[in-house]
């Protein structure tokens, strides 16, 4: 038996999304519990922990310059922009130095609950170089620990991290749930390295890769575990509690900017609509929580419409979320999943102009379905939110106004609109020539690989990213996506709130955009307190006053 401890850091949360629980460290807690380990989870995606990283002080400095900034919509003014500068500087020192006590305080917990190894999640930015921190203070205080890594980050990335650092034993790219079993029979010298599907490891001066296996049945997957003597961070209103669940992996797309079908392949595997129900119904029992939120990437709507009926036959209450695919979603069903508890949906458009889908997408969509597909799930009530990139490879300021006046017809409830992004494995990456982008691949993965997002800026005064699309530079595509963004808000579309916040914003009886706004000065000043009060408002509605609160 092996005693195991998984750490996810993040870095600052910046949306609430950041401090909802994490299912797929919950995911490799059940994995191990059920193979007769022992587990524990360090999770600092909490409120406490955004009260750590950002100071009083400089949130009252903060306060009126971020009202000027989030109000009025323009480029802040010189003086502005030279008092944000001063405070990113002392932002990141303050950061920089709790990080360090942070490491203490692990050090610390490692020596009380003596794991055989450690497991770090990997994610972007900061919470890549953090993550990396830590591991490094974990190393230096327990040579003999064996540490590992896993999360989005090592399946993007893969060989990439170990440009930057040999501090993680081996990185897991495939399914977690059974290389975490196989990673704790190594920590306790039953197993070698070279034997697990699924791992890269450093070996005599080169990076192995070892070939994942076969993918999982969801199925046969255990529960995942949210108990707070195993999970501690689910103690209170440190998360807004609702859950994911994994209803399908693997995608049969290969849509241009895509990273999903290099993280769980290309083929797509679901749970059965009896499997998904029955975790909804063992963790409402278990630990009092109704509100969910499916993973899939391109979410069947045939099974959305199986699981809809097992809930409805089942008198289940829940409110949930999940994806959905133009190619698969049927508008007949909208209804019945509606009153099932479907409270928001997120299609990815990307597109308004049917070329620049074709050629720059490959999403395989078409525009009538998108129409009659969003007016079906808002005629239902759901809340409907379609994503768009702008600017798009081959997009000119026509295709980008056609885009524009598409969405303004369609009127979908939100439209996150995000900038195109550069992603190892993905169609944009493996042939940018062939998409208008102009990169030096080498730079863009060692960029990617800790990427830090400049809370108190604007995209556009964010570090260039080392691409070009259409013959732009990072200063002059953002300012597009910018501008897209603002000419959506002027015709009344609501932008920036994804499916998830959505249902947040319902629980805590705010509007999506009350949320939306109130929770980017929350995040942008450091108000902890405000998120907490929202976030308890929020649980209130999740968790009723009867339930369990395991």
């Amino acid at each position: 038996m092996a005693r195991g401890l998984l750490v996810s850091y993040a870095g600052y949360p910046y949306t609430p999304s950041s401090l909802t629980p994490d299912n797929g460290l919950a995911s490799l807690a059940g994995a191990l519990l059920t193979a007769g380990h022992q587990v524990n989870i360090i999770d600092y995606g909490t409120v406490a922990m955004m009260r750590r990283l950002f100071p009083p002080q400089l949130a009252q400095q903060l306060r009126p310059l971020a009202a000027q900034l989030l109000g009025s919509g323009q480029p802040p003014d010189p003086e502005v922009l030279a008092q944000l500068q001063q405070l990113s500087v002392q932002l990141e020192d303050h950061q920089r130095r709790e990080l360090a006590v942070i490491g203490n305080e692990l050090v610390a917990e490692v020596r009380r609950l003596q794991p055989d190894f450690v497991g770090f999640k990997l994610w972007n930015g900061d919470g890549f170089t953090g993550t990396v921190a830590l591991a490094k203070r974990l190393h230096t205080e327990f040579p003999s620990l064996h540490i590992y890594a896993g999360g989005p980050q090592a399946s993007w990335f893969r060989e990439v991290i170990y440009w930057r650092t040999n501090i993680f034993e081996a990185l897991a790219y495939g399914e977690g749930e059974q290389i975490i079993r196989d990673l704790a029979e190594h920590a306790t010298g039953q197993r070698q390295l070279s034997s697990i599907p699924g791992i890269i490891c450093p070996d005599n001066g080169q990076v192995h890769q070892v070939p994942r296996a076969e993918g999982l049945d969801l199925d046969q997957l255990p529960p995942p575990v949210y108990d707070e003597e195993i999970y501690p961070a689910m103690a209170g209103d440190q998360k807004i509690k609702i859950i994911v669940l994994d209803d399908s992996r693997g995608c049969p797309y290969s849509c241009g900017f895509c990273t999903h079908p290099r993280e769980s392949g290309h083929r797509l595997r679901t749970a059965s609509p009896e499997r998904l129900v029955d975790m909804m119904e063992h963790i409402k029992q278990q630990y009092g929580v109704s509100a969910f939120r499916f993973s899939g990437s391109s979410t069947p709507g045939d099974l959305m419409r199986q699981v809809a009926e097992e809930v409805l036959a089942r008198g289940l209450e829940v409110r949930y979320t999940c994806f959905g695919h133009f190619a698969s979603a049927d508008p007949d069903h909208f209804d019945l999943m509606a009153r099932s508890g479907l409270y928001a949906i997120f299609f990815g458009i990307e597109s308004g102009c049917p070329d620049i889908l074709d050629k720059a997408v490959r999403k395989g969509i078409d525009l009538a379905t998108v129409k009659d597909t969003v007016a079906a799930a808002k005629q239902a009530g759901i809340f409907t939110v379609t994503s768009m990139i702008v600017p798009l490879p081959f997009d000119t300021p026509q295709t980008i106004q056609q885009s524009l006046e598409f969405v303004c017809e369609i009127e979908p409830d939100a439209v996150p609109v995000q900038f195109p992004g550069l992603l190892p494995g993905t169609p944009w990456m493996d042939e940018p020539e062939k998409y208008a982008f102009e990169v030096d691949r080498q730079e863009a993965l060692r960029v990617g690989l800790d990427y830090k997002i400049k809370l108190l800026f604007p995209p556009a005064y964010w570090d260039p990213l080392p691409y070009k699309i259409n013959g732009m530079t990072f200063q002059e595509f953002t300012a597009l996506t910018a501008d897209f963004t603002r000419r959506l808000e002027e015709r009344g579309i609501l932008t920036g709130v994804p499916d998830d916040n959505a249902l947040i914003a319902a629980c805590a009886g705010l509007s999506p955009r009350q949320l939306r706004d109130q929770s980017r000065l929350w995040c942008l000043t450091g108000d902890a307190e405000s998120m907490a009060r929202m976030i308890s408002q929020a649980n209130r509605q999740i968790i009723p006053g009867d339930a369990p609160t395991k």
